[in-house]
C-alpha cells in the first residue's frame, strides 16, 4: 500500500470510536526488580461469553513486542475519562509500574486502581495477521469498579481522546 493510501486508510479507521485500555504484564525491570509493565491499546474486543474470551492486537514493530507476545498472563484495565494521564504514560512514557507508584493493587498487581473494569487473562491463542499479532485471552477473573460506576469511559476518535456520553432514551 502506498504511503498516501496507508494514511487515508488509517484516517478512515480512525472514524470508528474505540475505548481505551491498558494491558499489564508481570516483568522484571532493568534493575532486576519485579514489577508490572503497561501498554495502552484501543484494539480491544470481546470475542465470546462462553468460554470468556477477549482479544487485542500488538504491533509487530512495538518496542515491547517480545515481552507482551510472550506473556502467558495479562490484565486488561478499561480506563475512565479521568485516566488520560495513565493512557499517555503507558503509551509514550515510563511503561513500568512499581509498588511505590501506588497505581496497582498489592494483592492483584496487574489491576490498575481507578479503572472502570478489569479482566485477568491467560494467553489462549495468538495469530500474526498482517502487521499485528492478535492475542486472544481467556478471562480468569474480572471486576467492575463500583466507586467509578457513574464515570464516563475514555475514548479515542480521529486521533484524539474523548469520553462516552450516553444518549437520552
Amino acid at each position: 500500500m502506498s504511503d498516501p493510501d496507508r494514511l487515508a486508510y488509517r484516517h478512515a479507521l480512525g472514524t470508528f470510536a474505540t475505548g481505551v485500555a491498558v494491558v499489564t504484564i508481570p516483568v522484571v525491570d532493568h534493575e532486576g526488580h519485579p514489577c508490572v509493565m503497561g501498554l495502552t491499546i484501543n484494539s480491544f474486543a470481546s470475542v465470546s461469553l462462553e468460554p470468556k474470551l477477549i482479544l487485542w492486537s500488538l504491533d509487530l514493530k512495538s518496542e515491547r513486542y517480545a515481552l507482551f507476545a510472550d506473556a502467558q498472563s495479562f490484565g486488561i484495565n478499561i480506563l475512565s475519562a479521568a485516566q488520560r494521564d495513565l493512557s499517555d504514560r503507558f503509551f509514550r512514557e515510563n511503561p513500568y509500574c512499581r509498588e511505590a507508584d501506588d497505581l496497582s493493587f498489592a494483592d492483584e498487581p496487574l489491576r490498575l486502581k481507578a479503572g472502570l473494569a478489569w479482566l485477568k487473562c491467560r494467553q489462549y491463542q495468538t495469530q500474526v495477521l498482517g502487521d499485528h499479532l492478535v492475542i486472544v485471552g481467556e478471562v480468569e477473573a474480572f471486576d467492575q469498579s463500583e466507586t467509578h460506576f457513574g464515570e464516563h469511559g475514555l475514548t479515542y476518535f480521529r486521533g484524539r481522546y474523548g469520553q462516552t456520553h450516553p444518549l437520552p432514551v
